[in-house]
């Protein structure tokens, strides 16, 4: 007979605790370890953001949940679903989407083999918990975690039962709906279901967003100790993209599009994601669990120069097997397992169809030259085929981690990874995109070149990587507890990254780090200092021309440190901040650019890491219902570029205020206003060569949001 709890009673209780219980001081997270632990017993910086802390958010775009974590940098740049999510440095090469950070969605992960991730289908009204692990994880995670790790885990079919409705209204046309139904057959078979719409006409020109999702997930009880969970989802957002500023544009208009001659550029993609997942809890001693998924995108997508159209399949597999043993005596646990991922990447780009050139004239694109360039495209229509890509990327990883618990008081993670990731790149080009200046019209403007005949490119590269880690945790009391870890990570080189500079060469990260943690009924308290060595940094610079491109940074050097803390003032009344520390320096980064300039970085400091970050609120959930959120978030000056010749201090004291009621689970409205005493910042502020690349932040916003259970 087995002792342990059936699946279902487990899940009631978890249910009954998160009922009773406002605000929890005491998290635990499965992400971190691969299995359930309290953040007590993780031997890494770790946040995890509760179901209750969320809802106390907007809940219309992820940055808004992750922004004032430390060691976390979430900021927006077009609104919508975008985010500029950077984890103690990893991420800061992206210049779109995020990287450097694996990703998942329900444990699933959603990152692509080359690592790059899009979060259009994270649904941030379906969101009950976040966790993040913080720097690098690829001992259990695999490439590409050199940042670390977030999970964004969505509402369990086996605890939502009913029917909820959910509305919001905001200033600059901003919209949101979510309907939400659960139940059961009585017979072990979860399901629910939903479809939410966000739309906003957006305070800059050409930034419309739209998206709607729909979502079905059912969860089975196979019996006392065996489950399976499918989820299949659909996601179609559109986001108009108005690009960045310089600096006179920003100082006299924040609200205007990009002066950019691509002044059309938007994404507009299309995503099926299907995930199964099954659990068998064979004996008290030993569990199975199996993840097969399958994720279909597509895109619309003009940017600079060009116009992508295209897609991806990317499916794989997750096997975990989890034994709990004796070792040398002691309870020990051993988890190991297997995860392979593909990717299958068809994708055309074309010239944009219909210019206004710098003589005046309308005309295609494509007929432009190098003595009447392109002034800026009119339209976001594609016109003649620019290249053809196909990309098929593979990854695998096999890992083992023993946790083991040598004392009453200490434990142990001593883990290792052999991964292997595979990149077969093949490229056509029939057209180039050049720059020149015209003396006619004192004009530095692009025009396309069509080659003769066409280029074609090949690029296959293989890395094999080994990723070591250990962890101790030592519990001084039950709500005490330091710990220390030896992480590594790596990075590989993104496709079309390899594409532009086939000499790159993957990353790897070792992280020394200690930390300590405390938790009770009134207060919580996290903190953490590292140290972190990187080997062949890819970081990303511009070529005279103002395109991109990628290179190897010899080493970098990261220093932080963190803090997290949270103390109960009243019943339902707590204050709290975080603060971080950054030094993050180039210790060496000496390069040659393709004009024979010679720059050295060595000893610089990394642009848009801020010296430091703070962030301070109070938050309460009074006994007759009323509810409430105030937070100030503020950085420190960055530097604006590599060369450090600028820097940026302007995102200071930027206030968010959430009031709201609120009647048990049924009913709810709550008032939030963001960027409350409408400061003008940016959210991204960047100089190269060839003049400044700034985001303006948003002004003021409010939402006016209500929700009812049926």
């Amino acid at each position: 007979m087995r002792k342990g709890l059936p699946l279902l009673s487990a899940l009631l209780i978890t249910g009954l605790v998160s009922a009773q219980e406002v605000i929890k001081l005491e998290k635990t997270q499965i992400t971190a370890t691969r299995v359930e632990r309290a953040e007590l017993d993780i031997p890494a910086g770790v946040e995890t953001v509760t179901k209750e802390e969320i809802e106390m958010e907007r809940q219309y775009n992820i940055s808004e949940v992750l922004e004032g974590l430390p060691g976390v940098q979430a900021t927006t740049k077009n609104g919508g679903y975008d985010v500029r999510l950077i984890i103690r440095g990893g991420g800061l090469k992206a210049p779109y989407a995020v990287r450097e950070i694996n990703i998942l969605l329900d444990g699933v992960p959603i990152t692509d083999p080359d690592g790059l991730t899009r979060l259009d289908f994270v649904d941030p009204q379906l969101l009950e918990q976040i966790d993040i692990v913080k720097g690098p994880n690829s001992t259990l995670y695999g490439a590409n975690s050199a940042g670390g790790v977030v999970n964004f885990i969505t509402i369990n079919p086996f605890k939502f039962q009913g029917f909820k409705v959910r509305a919001g209204y905001g200033n600059y046309g901003t919209y949101m709906y979510r309907l939400l139904y659960g139940g059961n057959n009585g017979r072990g078979l979860f399901y629910n279901t939903s479809i939410s719409y966000r739309k906003s006409d957006s305070w800059r020109e050409w930034n419309r967003f739209e998206t709607f999702q729909t979502t079905t997930k059912l969860g089975w009880l196979i019996d006392d100790s065996s489950s399976f969970e499918t989820t299949v989802s659909f996601t179609k957002s559109d986001l108009q993209l108005p690009g960045s500023l310089d600096k006179d544009e920003f100082e006299q208009d924040p609200s205007q599009q990009t002066s950019s001659p691509w002044r059309r550029s938007g994404r507009y993609s299309r995503i099926f994601f299907w995930s199964n997942r099954y659990t068998n809890e064979i004996s008290e001693n030993l569990t199975l669990k199996g993840t097969v998924y399958l994720q279909r995108w597509t895109h619309y997508h003009p940017v600079f120069g060009r116009v992508n159209d295209g897609g991806s399949y990317v499916g794989g597999i997750d096997a975990q097997i989890e034994l709990k043993h004796k070792l040398f005596g002691k309870d020990s646990l051993l988890i190991t397992g297997i995860q392979g991922r593909y990717d299958h990447y068809n994708s055309k780009r074309y010239t944009y169809q219909l210019c206004k050139l710098i003589n005046g004239d309308i005309d295609y694109c494509s007929n432009a030259t190098a003595d009447n360039q392109i002034e800026y495209v009119l339209t976001d229509d594609r016109g003649l085929l620019y290249d053809d890509q196909k990309n098929r990327n593979y990854s695998l990883g096999v890992f083992a981690q023993e946790t083991l618990k040598p004392t009453r008081k200490t434990i142990v993670d001593l883990g290792i990874r052999i991964d292997t990731v595979k990149f077969d790149i093949e490229k056509v080009s029939y057209f180039d995109l050049d720059y020149v200046y015209n003396r006619t019209y004192r004009y530095y403007g692009p025009y396309y070149i069509k080659y003769t005949s066409p280029i074609k490119e090949k690029a296959s590269k293989t890395w094999n990587y080994i990723s070591p880690r250990v962890g101790v945790v030592y519990k001084w009391t039950p709500d005490l507890s330091t710990y220390a870890t030896v992480s590594t990570g790596f990075q590989t080189p993104q496709d079309s990254e390899l594409l532009v500079n086939p000499d790159l060469d993957a990353s790897n990260t070792v992280n020394y780090e200690a930390g300590l943690k405390a938790a009770g009924s009134r207060f919580y308290l996290s903190s953490a200092v590292y140290f972190m060595v990187t080997e062949n940094e890819i970081v990303r610079t511009y070529t005279a021309e103002g395109d991109r491109m990628y290179l190897n940074a010899g080493k970098t050097h990261k220093k932080g440190f963190e803090l997290d803390a949270k103390l109960k003032v009243l019943k339902g009344v707590f204050i709290g901040g975080s603060y971080t520390y950054y030094d993050f320096k180039y210790k060496t980064f000496v390069y040659t650019d393709s004009d024979g300039n010679r720059y050295d970085y060595s000893g610089n400091k990394m642009h848009y890491i801020p010296d430091y970050m703070y962030s301070l609120y109070t938050v309460g959930k009074l006994p007759a219902g009323f509810k409430f959120r105030i937070e100030l978030n503020t950085w420190g000056s960055y530097y604006a570029d590599d060369a450090n010749t600028e820097k940026y201090s302007d995102y200071k004291n930027i206030t968010n205020v959430m009031i709201g009621y609120e009647k048990g689970d049924k009913f709810e409205i709550s008032l939030d206003i963001r960027n409350l005493f409408d400061k003008k910042y940016a959210s991204q502020y960047l100089k190269t060569d060839w003049g400044y690349n700034i985001y303006p932040a948003p002004p003021r916003t409010y939402m006016l949001r209500a929700s009812y259970k049926f």
